[in-house]
């Protein structure tokens, strides 16, 4: 984009490169407003050079360049917490958390104490494409459960994979069987 001004105001006065063919999309969107006739004289007489177009950014088009270099920004690599280790959960994985944590007042066994800010906390790691967590032990055994309970409700791949790459799964308790009296004969 040659030739491209900025004036204090926030107008984008236009060259080569940035006209109304290739604005026009942004128009369409809400993104940026092309200056009236008016303006753009007032343009003209102040940078001293004919403003055939200008535009400006809407507060869409602010919130959506925000946005856009909050999520381009690589995320800020944080040293776990002592005791905390480092999970990644495919966007599944993450969902099936997400049920468990649902239902945390219904459930007999709800989610160890501090599992639902770990997931509200996850992060994605592009390199990895998984969702990063940091959880204690006995999160990673709660987590192991909510697993065991997406197991049951339909898909066993969430389970199998976090038993596999972090070697956590969840038995449950097998009842006690108590033996049968024995009947003896009287006699």
């Amino acid at each position: 984009m040659a030739d491209v001004q900025r004036t204090t105001d926030g107008w984008v006065v236009a060259g080569p490169g940035l006209d109304e063919r290739t604005t026009g999309p942004l128009v369409k969107l809400g993104l940026v407003r092309v200056a009236p006739r008016a303006e753009r004289a007032e343009l003209s007489v102040k940078s001293g050079r004919a403003v055939p177009w200008a535009v400006q950014l809407t507060d869409d088009g602010w919130d959506a360049l925000l946005y856009a270099r909050t999520r381009a920004a690589p995320p800020a690599v944080e040293a776990p917490s002592p005791g905390l280790q480092q999970v990644g959960l495919r966007r599944s994985d993450l969902d099936a958390l997400r049920r468990f944590l649902a239902l945390r007042g219904r459930l007999h066994r709800g989610p160890a104490a501090g599992l639902e800010s770990a997931v509200e906390a996850a992060r994605f790691n592009a390199a990895s494409n998984r969702w990063v967590v940091y959880v204690s032990g006995e999160q990673m055994e709660s987590m192991a459960r909510a697993f065991f309970l997406e197991r049951l409700g339909g898909s066993a791949a969430p389970a199998n994979r976090f038993a596999r790459v972090y070697g956590v799964s969840y038995t449950p308790p097998s009842p006690l069987l108590t033996p049968e009296p024995q009947r003896g004969d009287a006699g």
